[in-house]
């Protein structure tokens, strides 16, 4: 039976608390997934470009996929197994990659049209015009070519930085970026699980987390402390890490939006 968001709103410390729990719980299914999943992103950087850019935005997919159907059964008290972790689903698969397609589109868009200005303010065109077309030589990809690269594009950046009309809006696009990916913080979990379309998920997203915004970013940075340290745990600790992560996503979509599959997400389990 589906239960509703929580009256109290959104609690880091219950999410972190839900998150550590199931993956105490299983946590060999969780570590063997993540494991498998580096394994083949490193298999795959053997292909040629694009082909190789390609396959890892497949196999990331997947791996979103199946890391969100473990820790939801797992926060419903269930044992997510391996095979729960690996199996396919394509619709799941097709509507994250859709949802997040038109988010990064719509960031594009904003940055794109930001730094237009800022360039037209910095009157800073013949050198970006210089890092394209340094850029697109038939030599660009000699390693050699670096170096100028690097010249052509630090010279653009001083040159943005020095105008105060062109900083300002480096700035101010940067703020709006942020506060955009934190109110779709969810975006994965409303698509795959309520199935809503992309500009309905968008449009709840920021109806929803709004409200808790600086919650959601609190969360936010502690998933990203929580990555730091299993990087520095020599690398090994990001098999527990992501898990963690993702399970910390989950139960605060719970808390805020509920627990209703309205996609048949876990159908089948």
């Amino acid at each position: 039976m589906a239960t509703t968001p929580s009256p109290s709103g959104l609690s880091v410390g219950k999410a972190l608390q839900d998150g550590w729990r199931l993956f105490r719980r299983s946590p060999w299914p969780f570590v063997g997934f993540v494991l498998l999943s580096f394994g083949c992103s490193l298999a795959l950087d053997w292909l040629p470009s694009p082909a190789d850019g390609l396959a890892n935005g497949l196999i990331d997919l997947w791996v979103s996929i199946g890391l969100m159907r473990g820790v939801w059964l797992g926060l419903q008290g269930k044992q997510p197994t391996f095979s729960d972790l690996i199996k396919l689903n394509p619709g799941a698969i097709w509507r994250l990659f859709s949802r997040q397609f038109v988010l990064g589109l719509l960031l594009t868009l904003i940055s794109g049209a930001a730094f237009a200005l800022a360039v037209n303010a910095a009157q800073a065109s013949p050198l970006v015009e210089e890092l394209v077309r340094l850029s697109v030589r038939p030599d660009g990809s000699d390693p050699s070519q670096l170096p100028v690269l690097l010249a052509a594009l630090q010279a653009l950046g001083l040159q943005l930085l020095r105008n105060p009309i062109s900083l300002l809006l480096l700035l101010l696009v940067a703020a709006l970026n942020l506060y955009v990916q934190v109110n779709q913080a969810f975006l994965g979990y409303l698509a795959v699980l309520k199935g809503l379309g992309p500009i309905q998920a968008l449009q709840v997203g920021f109806t929803t987390v709004q409200q808790h915004w600086w919650t959601v970013f609190g969360l936010l940075v502690l998933q990203l402390g929580v990555l730091v340290l299993g990087v520095l745990a020599c690398g090994f600790g990001l098999l527990a890490a992501v898990p963690l992560v993702s399970g910390l996503t989950a139960s605060a979509y719970r808390q805020l939006f509920g627990d209703d599959d309205a996609a048949g997400f876990l159908s089948g389990r």
